[in-house]
């Protein structure tokens, strides 16, 4: 499978959040060269064979990401990057 869904429920609110999800961003543009942008409460992540997003809400925050042939094989690494930078961001927000 080509796709990766990661849903985490939090007690952050919206703001909360965000800064999770801007904290997880920040470490997928180091590590893979990805870009970011913020639409409302989404942010889309595209570059190297990988478009996602990371939807922001008040008690959760939801990844979906598709990877290309490229990304494919990094699948497995991904989502153990992905859910380890989201479960830190999550416990440990920075703001």
């Amino acid at each position: 499978m080509s796709d990766i869904h990661i849903l985490r429920p939090h007690t952050l609110g919206l703001r909360g959040a965000r800064q999770a999800a801007d904290d997880v961003a920040a470490r997928l543009r180091a590590d893979i060269g990805v870009d970011t942008t913020w639409e409302g409460d989404v942010l889309h992540v595209s570059g190297h064979g990988v478009t996602g997003r990371l939807v922001a809400a008040p008690d959760s925050v939801e990844v979906h990401a598709r990877l290309g042939l490229v990304a494919r094989p990094f699948r497995k690494r991904l989502l153990r990057e992905i859910e380890t930078e989201l479960d830190r961001a999550l416990l440990s927000p920075t703001s």
